[in-house]
């Protein structure tokens, strides 16, 4: 019977990591909202998606907000800026993938609405992202 001949070399295929796909991106940053926690009752973010880009909602309950119009909005603006960082550190630590989002300025707008004839009023903030992993 004749020898069967020995294997010489073998080839080791590198693979790289399986990439991301949309629905994946989109469900690990929905689980990181519901994770996150509110703090405070007068206000909430929260994310939602606009065609192929990620819309962070600000919401909060303001008394005499015409007089303080300035604060009100900087700390919405703050507020979801630290929802942005969060939301990126959160996402690098589940996926091991860093999540880069562009700021479309043009397109942030908010709003503000009188409740009530006591000077209650919602007022109501959102930006959009372009997203890229």
């Amino acid at each position: 019977m004749p020898k069967k001949p020995e294997a010489q070399s073998f080839e080791v295929a590198e693979y790289s990591e399986p990439a991301l796909d949309n629905q994946e991106v989109y469900s690990v940053i929905k689980q990181v909202f519901v994770d996150m926690q509110r703090t405070q009752s007068q206000h909430a973010v929260w994310a939602d998606w606009s065609g192929d880009m990620l819309k962070i909602h600000y919401h909060s309950f303001e008394a005499f907000m015409p007089e303080k119009m300035r604060d009100v909005e900087q700390r919405a603006n703050e507020i979801i800026t630290n929802t942005v960082k969060i939301l990126k550190k959160e996402f690098k630590e589940r996926t091991g993938k860093t999540l880069k989002l562009a700021d479309q300025k043009e397109m942030a707008d908010s709003a503000r609405e009188k409740v009530s004839l006591n000077q209650r009023y919602y007022y109501k903030a959102w930006r959009f992202y372009k997203i890229s992993f």
